[in-house]
Parts: C-alpha cells; sequence; structure tokens
C-alpha cells in the first residue's frame, strides 16, 4: 500500500495547484485525476483577471484575448458599453491551462495519477481505481477539490455551499461582435436569477452560456439566447452547478476542501479560477506542513480557514450580499437599476474601478464620491431598499479598515 503525507482528490486547476503547493513543503503528495489532465469538458468561460496568471504562477501561452470592456443588455434589449483603456480581463484557453497547472505540479514533486477514480474506506484510506486496476493508498491529510458536489466533503461530514445555480455553455463558431468585449444578458426569460454571458475565445469561436435558479430548463434558455442573438454552429455543449455562498466549515480531521468543493467562487460572476486558486495555494501548505509534523487534526488544519478567510472571505460576502440584492430584481427594476447606472460619470466610475475579483473596490470608490450621491441614492429602491443597500455600504466599510483582508488592486 502506498503512503501519502497528502493526497489531493480533483485534477482540476485548483486541485492542481493546491498538490504543488503541498509538495513544496516537502510533503509526498499525490494528485488524483479522472480525466486526462486537460480538465475538459468544464463549464467555465475561461474568463479571468489579469491578476489570476501571476497568482497561479503560469505563463502567457494560453492567453487567448485580452479584455477591455463589456457590453450589457437589459431585459428590453437596451445596451449600455463599458470600454476602458486598461486590460480588464483575461480568456485563457481552458485545457491549456489545465494541463500547465498538473506539469508544474508535477514537476514540483506531486505523483499524478490521470483517469483514476478515488473512494474514501476510512479516514485515512484511499481505494483508487485506475482503468482495470484498483489498490489502496494512504494519505495523512486528504484535500478536497473535486467540485461542488464533492465526495470528500460527504466522506468526512463536511457541509456543502448553501445554493447552487444551475449552469450550460456552449461554443459556437462565430466571431465576437467586439474581439476585446464581453455581452452580458440580464432578464428572468433569459437567465432567472443570474445573467447570460458571450465571451470571445479561439479565433471565430464564441462562448456562449448562462445560469439560473436551480430548477430552470437552462438548456431551452441557452437555444433561445442562441437563436435569437447568436446563430452558428455548435461546436460543444457543457452543463454544470455553480456554488453561491461558502460551506460553513471547511476543515475536519484529516481533511478540508477547497474551490467550488468549499463553494470558494464570486457569487456576482460565478467564477472561481482566482479564488479558489487563492485558496487552493493555503490549501496546500497547511496540509503539507500539518502532515509533515504529524498534526492533522481539526485544530491544526483550520488554520486553513482562519487564512482564506481573512484573504477573501469578506470580499465573498460582499459578493454574496451583492448578488441577493441584483439576482432578485424583476425586469423592471433591473431595467431602471440599469438606466441609472448608464450616465456619463458613473461608467467612468466604473471603467476606472471596478475590478472582477473585488467588486466591493467599486461600490468603495462610488461611495467616496459625493457628486455621484444622488444618482446612487435613486438606486436604493431598486436594490431592495434601505436593509440590503445598509448591509452593503457596512461590510463595504469594514473592507477598508486595517487587516481588512483586501488583496491591493494590480492590473
Amino acid at each position: 500500500m502506498n503512503s501519502y503525507d497528502v493526497a489531493v482528490i480533483g485534477g482540476g486547476p485548483i486541485g492542481a495547484v493546491a498538490a504543488r503547493y503541498a509538495a513544496a513543503t516537502g510533503a509526498r503528495t499525490l494528485l488524483v485525476d479522472q480525466g486526462d489532465g486537460s480538465c475538459e469538458p468544464a463549464c467555465c468561460a475561461g474568463l479571468v483577471s489579469p491578476r489570476t496568471p501571476s497568482l497561479l504562477g503560469i505563463s502567457s501561452t494560453g492567453l487567448l484575448r485580452e479584455i477591455h470592456g463589456a457590453i450589457i443588455h437589459s431585459p428590453t434589449g437596451k445596451q449600455t458599453e463599458i470600454l476602458s483603456k486598461k486590460v480588464k480581463a483575461i480568456v485563457l484557453d481552458r485545457s491549456a491551462l489545465n494541463r500547465e497547472l498538473v506539469k508544474l505540479a508535477a514537476q514540483a514533486g506531486v505523483e499524478v495519477r490521470h483517469h483514476t477514480r478515488a473512494a474514501i474506506t476510512d479516514q485515512a484510506k484511499l481505494q483508487l481505481s485506475e482503468q482495470n486496476r484498483q489498490y489502496e493508498a494512504k494519505a495523512r491529510v486528504v484535500i478536497g477539490a473535486d467540485g461542488p458536489r464533492s465526495m470528500v466533503a460527504s466522506r468526512f461530514s463536511l457541509p456543502s455551499p448553501p445554493r447552487f445555480l444551475a449552469a450550460v455553455q456552449a461554443t459556437i463558431v462565430r466571431e465576437a461582435r467586439a474581439s476585446d468585449m464581453v455581452e452580458i444578458f440580464f432578464g428572468t426569460k433569459i437567465a432567472p436569477g443570474f445573467f447570460a454571458w458571450a465571451v470571445p475565445a479561439k479565433q471565430e469561436q464564441l462562448r456562449v452560456g448562462l445560469a439560473a435558479t436551480q430548477g430552470t430548463d437552462v438548456n431551452t434558455l441557452l437555444n433561445n439566447l442562441l437563436s435569437q442573438h447568436f446563430p452558428g454552429q455548435v461546436i460543444s455543449y457543457v452543463g454544470g452547478i455553480i456554488p453561491v455562498g461558502t460551506a460553513a466549515k471547511t476543515t475536519t480531521d484529516g481533511a478540508l476542501i477547497v474551490g467550488d468543493a468549499a463553494g470558494q467562487v464570486k457569487p456576482t460572476s460565478g467564477g472561481g479560477i482566482y479564488t479558489g486558486g487563492l485558496c487552493a495555494k493555503i490549501a496546500g501548505e497547511i496540509a503539507g506542513y500539518a502532515s509533515l509534523a504529524e498534526k492533522t487534526t481539526n485544530e491544526t488544519l483550520k488554520e486553513y480557514e482562519h487564512r482564506w478567510q481573512d484573504k477573501i472571505g469578506k470580499e465573498l460576502r460582499f459578493g454574496l450580499l451583492a448578488h441577493r440584492a441584483f439576482c432578485g430584481l424583476s425586469d423592471a427594476e433591473i431595467e431602471a437599476a440599469l438606466a441609472i447606472i448608464n450616465q456619463p460619470s458613473i461608467l467612468q466610475a466604473i471603467t476606472e474601478y471596478g475590478d472582477i475579483d473585488y467588486p466591493s473596490m467599486l461600490v468603495s470608490s462610488l461611495l467616496s464620491r459625493q457628486d455621484l450621491w444622488p444618482r446612487l441614492l435613486s438606486l436604493i429602491p431598486a436594490l431592495g431598499g434601505w436593509e440590503k443597500f445598509g448591509n452593503l455600504a457596512q461590510l463595504v466599510i469594514s473592507l477598508e479598515q486595517p487587516g481588512r483582508g483586501r488583496e491591493p488592486k494590480k492590473q
């Protein structure tokens, strides 16, 4: 029976990062991947902030596009264009990203097992199935990076994220309307409870998708969106679920969970590569050092939760409040809110301070502009009234305090 200090279940980008950082501590680390290392198919638009490659330690080989802005479509079809001279986001080749991260993990000393499934037979033992071969392994710490319906979380009685969205995406043969802009669609008939997107990818390819409240027929909604706005040959379809809100607990004796398994996803966009990568680095380090010290109880491993909460927890809570405020609006309220936002002074502020990883920075900058207060006050009824607005503002103020855990803005 092979013995490891750390076993990471899930070979996506978050699992690969966690495994690499565990191995960097000197821990003997295993990465179990059901697929071939590409993490395909993935219901992911590949849209990340410019700071993400640096965080993950990857090269620019998988960079497909630089994004400077967005075209926002209201429920009635009115358009608001936001365009910046700065690069506000980048689009990555998702398969290339994953393969590079797995390669970096292997170079750090991680033992990578592709086409392998894992089951946990007791707290320290893994049953691994690789094609027609089955064998057992032991690990002092198990990291669950195995998605929103995490087997690791279930086996170790860790809670799931509180809520999920249903998501679906198609890659089609079509050029984007603007090669450096994404399109966002709002409306209860388009994507109830969230929004739809169109992200330019490879040349003559567009990633069109949406997320909506669970139970919604997202496939029909996507087909409607494609036929109305993006006719073209469909190369692939992929579906999945997106967690909304973090798990109430992310560690226990001998195990911790990270990424989608822990709900470490931005509630405002559904993106989890940056936030999950940030947490994965911490997860790998804590698991590695704890296993080497043979101190793998929850008392030791919960340092992981303290650290990721300090780093990104408040921002994720802000995002959850913002999600609840915006995604519960009626079409009329969305229309009214977008009409108020579609003013030169507000658009300029969004262009300057908008940050897809740290949306609270935009709210903070808007609140600091007294000349914008009349416009902002007119948004309050559309955002659910004073109570929801007050909660958002209070959390933004707390993020501005020392020790707020917000990363500096680097673009």
